[in-house]
């Protein structure tokens, strides 16, 4: 039963005979005085006294995995082992944990052995669409991810760090700086977290190449279109693969890359959309779209490389001709990434262990492009990345979330997913939804069964109730933001139904926000203005569908009031996030649902 309260789930845990009473602060004793690192850090206070008086015993032992612990609690007291300081504080997150859940003394003797399954456990955050989180709500972030057993994190970066030289890109962005990243470097040391740094560096550079000093730089400097995904833009997406490019791409790294600890560096390169209709049409017209990104890929990496870093990259257009996978260079590592619940992870992972590749999987929490989150579809998409990530081998996983077109999800809807991707990637064993939603009351909202946990799973079920799949896309979302109303009104035809909307509309009634007090605890207070804002903006999403499909009735009337709503999504955000990139997202968000 223990167990199933645990986030992760240890390997082995096993009850004893007697009862331990818990002090406020426990008396600590080191058997090696390098542990002492972990007072500083320890989710519980830690008060370093003799061995004859200490409640806690920290010995050093071989467990055959350096993130590997043991806890043996008795009744006279409680031994930690471990190889490393990295086990011994995995050990401490537990042991809050299992405090936590005893809230009144004594507590049951036990006994805990464990170990993850999965050498990689990393968690992507988008930084560059439009929303740049505050430093209080990285370092809470790093705080929570410690806690679940993730041992990387990387902040995705188009445009917004503060390059000395290139203020026209992010003066608007509230960006992050050198020093910004410093202190959040050494923030995960601490805590045994990589912060591996993740610039892209081929395509996605539309934040750069649509200002006129780098339009030079574009595969096509005078924009182009695209029909899947449907895009018309009047400026490049694409860098031009040549030295050029090279060399303005190595002179972000100089600036970029010594910020960071970390000898990995993730530069990115997937969809690269123009890439052949431009510049380089001649080269790929003879050699092929596979062999010329390779050969541009291999600049990269030598720049990379004499960096003093190890290159990984998206390998979405390697997958595109996984024959080219074998003149792949050894020492570029790809990374899968794949975010539906039937994305074929086990192909694509066999495709590459068969070459002798390092790589990982990245599945995605299914948040983004929506108000809701996606969870059905979360949940299966990150059982079957773990699930393939250790049967072939992969270094890991590296969960990622993302903010397209505007980031207008509510931060709590990710959550979820996190808590689920550290289950599977520390454990290997599932979590109930019930066993999630109580994690998420007790560990985030900290406020034992609350229901808001319970509440943000209900909230993302929305699209299972409506009947609707679609790609990278919620309904709501979809209803308000797409620029094909013919391809809108088929898929909502195709999918669902006026009596499905209506009660998709009801479910979002039951969930209630405000029923939920907010006295004197900030972490329930943020997430219930959050969990608000995805039900308004929900219904505004199903409100507007309805309206296309059934001419019949006035649902206007259902419909909340703009200017407020506007200024709620603003409060909201500023919650957790620098006022960079929000005047663009509201812009967004208020041309979307004017339309409606």
């Amino acid at each position: 039963m223990l167990s199933a309260h645990l986030f992760p789930s240890p390997s082995e845990i096993s009850e004893k005979k007697g009862l331990f009473n818990k002090p406020k602060s426990l008396s600590v004793h080191f058997q090696n005085s390098s542990f002492e690192s972990l007072i500083p850090v320890s989710p519980i206070p830690l008060n370093k006294v003799g061995k004859s008086s200490a409640d806690l015993i920290f010995i050093q032992t071989d467990l055959g995995h350096k993130e590997a612990y043991k806890i043996e609690c008795e009744s006279t007291g409680i031994t930690i082992n471990s190889n490393t300081a990295n086990g011994a504080l995995y050990a401490l997150q537990t042991l809050k944990q299992i405090f936590t859940l005893f809230t009144e003394n004594p507590i049951p003797c036990f006994e805990i052995s464990d170990y993850p399954l999965l050498r990689r456990r990393g968690f992507m955050l988008d930084v560059s669409r439009c929303k740049v989180p505050t430093m209080e709500s990285i370092f809470s972030l790093i705080d929570l991810l410690s806690q679940l057993r993730y041992n990387e994190l990387q902040l995705y970066i188009e445009h917004t760090f503060a390059f000395v030289d290139h203020p026209t890109v992010w003066q608007e962005a509230s960006p992050l700086t050198g020093k910004e990243i410093q202190e959040i470097d050494k923030y995960c040391r601490e805590r045994f977290i990589e912060l591996v740094p993740n610039l892209n560096s081929f395509g996605h550079f539309e934040r750069w190449l649509r200002h006129e000093p780098y339009k030079k730089l574009a595969e096509c400097p005078e924009g182009f279109h695209r029909d899947e995904p449907y895009m018309i833009r009047d400026h490049g997406s694409v860098l031009k693969p040549n030295q050029e490019s090279l060399d303005f791409i190595d002179s972000l790294y100089e600036e970029y890359l010594p910020n960071f600890s970390s000898k990995k560096f993730n530069v990115g390169l997937d969809e690269p959309w123009e890439l052949g209709q431009g510049w380089s049409k001649p080269q790929v017209d003879a050699k092929g779209k596979g062999i010329v990104y390779l050969e541009h890929l291999k600049g990269i990496l030598n720049a990379v490389e004499n960096r003093g870093k190890s290159m990984e990259f998206w390998a979405d257009v390697l997958l595109e001709n996984p024959e080219n996978a074998k003149f792949l260079p050894l020492n570029a590592s790809p990374i899968i990434w794949g975010y539906e619940a039937d994305h074929p992870f086990e192909d694509q992972a066999r495709t590459l262990s068969a070459c002798g590749l390092n790589f990982s999987l990245a599945p995605g929490t299914a948040n983004w492009r929506s108000f809701s989150g996606r969870w059905q579809t979360a949940r299966k998409n990150l059982e079957s990345a773990c699930k393939n990530a250790h049967k072939y081998s992969a270094e890991g996983i590296l969960l990622t979330t993302w903010g397209d077109c505007g980031n207008h999800q509510p931060w709590a809807t990710l959550y979820a997913p996190l808590f689920l991707a550290s289950q599977l990637a520390w454990n290997g064993g599932d979590k109930t939804d019930e066993d999630i939603a109580l994690a998420l009351d007790r560990d985030v909202f900290l406020s034992p069964s609350c229901g808001l946990g319970q509440a943000f799973i209900e909230l993302g079920n929305l699209d299972q109730k409506l009947g609707f799949t679609l790609p990278n896309n919620s309904l709501s979302w979809f209803s308000l933001f797409t620029v094909q109303p013919d391809k809108l009104v088929k898929h909502i035809s195709e999918q669902t139904s006026v009596s499905k909307l209506r009660d998709g509309l009801a479910s979002l009634e039951k969930i209630n926000p405000g029923r939920f007090q907010t006295t004197n605890n900030l972490s329930v207070e943020w997430a219930v203005q959050e969990l608000q804002i995805g039900v308004d903006l929900s219904k505004v999403g199903i409100l507007n569908a309805l309206t296309l499909i059934d001419k019949n009735s006035d649902y206007s009337k259902h419909l909340p009031a703009n200017p407020e709503l506007i200024e709620r999504f603003k409060k909201v955000w500023l919650l957790r996030a620098r006022n960079g990139g929000l005047k663009e997202a509201v812009q967004l968000l208020k041309g979307a649902i004017e339309k409606t």
